[in-house]
């Protein structure tokens, strides 16, 4: 009886001990799965806008994309509710600006002189491991956000918006960061929401040698929803780039900036410049420029395009011509930052002398005759 019963006894702390390791494993899976996202963890409050948080954890509210695509639940990017919790996740190296080079990290390495070992000592020199060949930086486009975010674009139909500014709380022909204005809508919007407000210019008429006629539009203000008083909506003006008009379209599209990766693209594509985003006569490093050439035609975000002016047409001269051809001379390089299938918007990032709209455009480094 005793044998008997110490068999049960040891039988129990063996079934014990054997399903330990199991009461473990269950209590740590908890832990495992409450293990907290890589980043920063926001809970949203009342006002918050994916637009300040980017300004606040990015440094910039044109990245705002970024907090975005990380926290995808969120069906509107412009109206978030307060209570939600978003990831953000900080940035992290920046991108080397065309024409720029890495700083490097260390100064000048030392040289320490080497003893020699004695006679007995020496042993047969031993080959040593080849350095690890560092890959060449990737260039980007340097370019500010809040400039990139003003590429605008050109399209052959007029845009059409939601609505306008209908007037101010001030008597104000035109509208600036901080003023409250009412809206005339065409649709219902959250109060809390941003918004953005558009120029619009044309039709225009390009001066090249492709027929082409459309429109010029581009950001040049957000503005927050507010609330409704006498059943029409007010908002804040939160960023103005130029004086905000009745005119000037309200759009539920707010630009994000996204880095531009510099590839210049193949040789040869020909193309011409529509006209600038601003009414100006002659354009220059900085200006945004439309190309006649889009999508369909193989271009991309990061082609390069060298701009030609004939020769002397600059300086007031006399065309040059040999044998009944124009001469053109380069005048600036742009790259481009916005593709629809039949146009492109492109970033004049330097230029040897300025030039007008309709002058042609050349991809790559052929000279164009």
């Amino acid at each position: 009886m005793k044998r008997a019963s110490l068999n049960r006894g040891t039988f129990a702390v063996l079934c014990t001990l054997f399903l330990l390791p199991t009461g473990a494993f269950a209590q740590q899976a908890p832990a495992e799965a409450a293990k907290p996202p890589e980043g920063i963890v926001h809970t949203v409050v009342a006002g918050d806008t994916l637009w300040d948080l980017s300004a606040k954890y990015l440094g910039s509210p044109w990245k705002w994309t970024e907090i975005w695509e990380r926290n995808r639940f969120l069906t509107n990017p412009h109206y978030i509710y307060p209570g939600v919790q978003v990831v953000i996740v900080p940035p992290g190296p920046r991108e080397i600006a065309l024409g720029q080079e890495p700083a490097s990290a260390s100064g000048p390495a030392e040289t320490v002189a080497a003893v020699a070992p004695p006679a007995e000592a020496v042993q047969p020199a031993v080959q040593p491991a080849p350095k690890p060949v560092a890959a060449p930086p990737v260039p980007y486009l340097d370019i500010k956000p809040e400039d990139f975010v003003r590429a605008g674009e050109f399209s052959k139909e007029a845009p059409k918006g939601i609505g306008n500014i209908q007037a101010g709380r001030e008597a104000k022909v035109g509208f600036i960061t901080g003023d409250a204005v009412y809206l005339v809508l065409r649709k219902e919007i959250p109060e809390g929401q941003l918004l953005g407000v558009y120029r619009v210019r044309g039709p225009i008429d390009s001066p090249g040698q492709r027929p082409v006629s459309g429109y010029v539009s581009y950001l040049i203000g957000v503005l927050q929803v507010g609330p409704k008083l006498a059943g029409q909506p007010t908002a804040r003006i939160r960023k103005s780039f130029e004086d905000l008009t009745r005119s000037d379209l309200i759009s539920e599209e707010i630009p994000a900036y996204t880095p531009v990766r510099i590839d210049p693209g193949a040789d040869g594509l020909r193309s011409s410049v529509i006209t600038g985003r601003l009414e100006n006569k002659e354009l220059a490093q900085g200006d945004f420029v439309y190309l006649d050439q889009g999508a369909s035609a193989g271009v991309a975000v990061g082609n390069v395009f060298n701009l030609y002016v004939p020769t002397g047409a600059a300086a007031g001269a006399a065309t040059t011509s040999v044998a009944g051809k124009v001469l053109y001379a380069p005048a600036a390089k742009a790259v481009v930052v916005r593709v629809s299938p039949d146009f492109s918007t492109a970033y004049v990032n330097s230029s040897m002398e300025s030039f007008a709209a309709g002058v042609p455009a050349l991809r790559g480094r052929i000279p164009l005759e």
